[in-house]
């Protein structure tokens, strides 16, 4: 597992088959496509990230990526 903060660290996450949890250093950068890549997005960075979340999705199949015509999961604060 990758815990990522860059787009091209996500697409090299992707490229080494790993999962990749991404929480961009950068506001505004969660829409750059390398981001698409990760199996899991906090798009608020940082101020969004929680463990409990990365966690469970941990806990789920481990695909490396998501499936091709298959969104990136985001993770929203509600």
């Amino acid at each position: 597992m990758v815990l990522e903060d860059a787009p091209a660290g996500a697409a090299a996450a992707h490229t080494a088959g790993m999962r990749c949890v991404a929480v961009p250093y950068v506001r505004g950068t969660a829409d750059d496509p390398a981001f698409a890549t990760a199996g899991l997005l906090f798009p608020g960075g940082q101020s969004e990230f929680t463990a409990r979340a990365a966690y469970d999705w941990l806990g789920q199949s481990p695909s490396p990526a998501p499936p091709a015509g298959r969104r990136t999961r985001r993770v929203r604060r509600g």
